[in-house]
């Protein structure tokens, strides 16, 4: 396992990365945040690292450590290590398991989980960051409603989970929205295939619906949505993103639905600091600027389709466009 840290040394190694706490500081508010095995390299735990390092920088009296398992076995361990710090952040989904178990076993230790997939069994130790991935799916079957010329628009979406569904849910909510009329197709990604992994099927399924004439693709669910997209940019039709950070766009993106992970982890992290730290599930959506729908620059954006988006997107911040079932 390797640390990166920030602060003064002691039984751990501590190098310094971010502001250390003062030696005038009476005490000290200790941070650690425990990326998944990717590390920095995932977007997400990057995001979520800037966003503690951010808050860090903002107080004298708080101290963080990066935490980087080098293998899924090592997640327990990693998150134990930290248990008599003020707040332990789990990065990413894919520690869900561990940091359950591990919050279960340490209920004066506070614990944050950063956007998993499921739904998670309510401890009074634990914050969950979930954000608003439906209303930025709203945003993305308004656009694609606007600017079909078919009529037909579709999405491709991850095994069936929690947010598979809002995702979906979003994006048909959307399209209907700004063109009642428009017909919305879509599918799941098929049980037994790997989960959020399986870009031959989303590109197959894509140019299944565009041969509906579908001709606006919505690609969610890793790199299943992935495949998505680049089955619509073989096929010469718009595409629409869920922001993975991928290596290079297809060319057929036209916009990204957007996490800005980084301001809900350096939000979690201030309340934590100013002893407003919360238990439950914390949603976080259009109104707290944890979401978005990033354009493009598509000549067939005009100035009033942006227009009209910005006016959706401040009627879901200020909660006037209902997406509960």
């Amino acid at each position: 396992m390797l640390l990166v840290q920030a602060g003064a040394s002691g039984t751990r190694p501590r190098p310094e990365t971010s502001p250390s706490s003062r030696p005038s500081c009476a005490t000290t508010f200790r941070i650690a945040f425990v990326a998944d095995v990717a590390g920095l390299r995932s977007s997400v735990d990057a995001a979520g690292w800037r966003g503690v390092t951010q808050a860090v920088g903002t107080v004298a009296c708080a101290h963080a450590d990066l935490a980087l398992p080098a293998r899924p076995s090592e997640y327990l361990r990693t998150l134990q290590a930290y248990t008599h710090d003020d707040l332990v952040i789990a990065g990413s989904f894919l520690l869900t398991e561990a940091v359950v178990e591990i919050a279960r076993a340490n209920p004066a230790t506070h614990f944050v989980l950063v956007d998993p997939l499921v739904t998670l069994p309510a401890l009074p130790n634990l914050q969950v960051l979930t954000f608003r991935s439906d209303q930025a799916a709203f945003l993305a079957g308004a656009l694609a409603a606007i600017v079909t010329r078919t009529g037909v628009v579709a999405g491709v979406y991850g095994p069936d989970g929690a947010m598979d569904r809002s995702n979906r849910q979003g994006f048909e909510r959307g399209a209907r929205y700004v063109r009642p009329g428009v017909r919305v197709l879509g599918a799941y990604q098929p049980a037994g295939n790997a989960p959020y992994a399986d870009p031959a099927w989303g590109a197959g399924q894509a140019q299944a619906f565009i041969s509906q004439h579908a001709d606006v693709i919505f690609g969610a669910g890793g790199t299943t949505g992935q495949g998505a997209l680049l089955g619509a940019a073989q096929s010469g039709v718009a595409c629409i993103n869920e922001d993975l950070a991928p290596s290079s766009d297809p060319s057929c993106v036209i916009a990204t639905s957007v996490k800005f992970i980084d301001r809900g982890v350096r939000m979690a992290v201030a309340d934590a600091i100013a002893g407003q730290w919360q238990g439950g599930v914390q949603s976080l959506g259009m109104a707290q600027g944890a979401v978005a729908l990033s354009l493009g620059a598509d000549r067939g954006l005009a100035s009033d389709v942006r227009e009209r988006l910005a006016i959706i997107a401040g009627l879901l911040a200020a909660g006037s466009i209902s997406l509960s079932p």
